[in-house]
């Protein structure tokens, strides 16, 4: 009987921590998976590129010290509570099961490509639509 309980607790002890993530935990790897870290850095490198070249007169050591309490870690330890508010647990853990299958993978991967191309194509339609409009408007004699 004892060797029964002591094989039933080690059978609910191994059950248990495989779903003892909390949610939190399943966020950030879920952000992990996604590639959303990645991209939080890259978007810190650009953004301070930007910076830098519409503030010329601003030290470097600024921008080196700026850069370095920007931590990717940080911003994501913000946006959980964002993606805690909107989406379930179980929703967390089949999309983390989801962004870890090869199909997942493939699209993480994918996305800044496809995102690189839509933006291109939105820029010319953007451009196109503004070029009817201000010709819709030369007709009228607004310009």
């Amino acid at each position: 009987m004892k060797k029964l309980s002591i094989m039933l607790i080690i059978t609910l002890c191994t059950a248990f921590s495989a779903y003892g993530q909390t949610k939190k935990q399943d966020i950030a790897k879920l952000l992990d998976v996604t590639g959303t870290k990645a991209q939080v850095a890259q978007m810190v490198d650009l953004m301070i590129a930007q910076m830098q070249a519409s503030a010329p007169t601003v030290p470097q050591e600024f921008w080196t010290k700026f850069k370095k309490g920007l931590k990717s870690d940080s911003f994501i330890e913000l946006i959980i509570p964002i993606w805690d508010k909107h989406l379930s647990h179980d929703d967390i853990k089949k999309l983390i099961q989801f962004y870890e299958s090869p199909t997942g993978k493939k699209l993480v991967q994918a996305t800044p490509l496809i995102q690189e191309e839509s933006f291109k194509v939105g820029e010319k339609w953007g451009e196109k639509l503004g070029a009817e409009i201000v010709a819709e408007l030369q007709k009228q004699g607004h310009f």
